[in-house]
């Protein structure tokens, strides 16, 4: 059975497997959350809405998984108190997708520290954050127009995950550009 799987090969399906086991317990985390709340199907639609627009926008990532857990259970958590415990009306879920939407239009996508964007990329995750932002607002859009309040719910928080940490992104981004031109000044 030795040298089956080259070197090379063992690296990509470690990442690959890696990658799918995050992927596993996002949605595992957002399905518990969506049950305490009692509102296991909006979880999962926000799960189906939220991963391809994160996947693409980018936006703020912690340095260490543990980190990124927390702060993803803290935003989960926020934005279903926000989106389930309150009673808003049709108005506030269109002006919330439009104001949040806007914001992943205007930022997306963010690259971090350990995945820098080229031009090329940058411009091919910008068109994708777009065209999936695009379909997501046409869901909304009908969601109002039909009364379909679960789906409304879960687009809009979607839209509120990923804007809010697209915004933490720009300003961790920007906050690490400044400390980089510092050092290089003082060398």
């Amino acid at each position: 059975m030795e040298g089956i799987i080259s070197d090379e090969d063992k690296t990509i399906i470690y990442f690959g497997l890696e990658s799918l086991a995050g992927n596993l317990l996002s949605a595992t985390m957002i399905l518990l959350v969506g049950s305490l709340f009692k509102h296991t199907k909006s979880a999962f639609l926000l799960w189906l809405l939220l991963f391809p627009l994160r996947k693409n926008s980018g936006g703020y990532h912690a340095a260490t998984k543990t980190r990124c857990l927390f702060i993803s259970l803290i935003m989960i958590i926020t934005a279903f108190v926000i989106f389930t415990k309150f009673k808003f009306t049709l108005t506030f879920y269109g002006i919330s997708a439009a104001i949040n939407g806007c914001i992943i239009w205007i930022l997306a996508p963010i690259d971090n520290s350990s995945k820098k964007f080229d031009a090329i990329e940058f411009n091919v995750y910008q068109k994708r954050s777009r065209v999936i932002l695009v379909i997501e607002c046409i869901i909304i859009i009908l969601s109002l127009y039909l009364g379909w309040e679960v789906l409304l719910k879960s687009s809009s928080m979607a839209l509120f995950i990923a804007s809010v940490l697209l915004l933490i992104g720009r300003f961790k981004k920007e906050g690490d550009d400044a400390i980089e031109n510092v050092k290089q000044e003082n060398n």
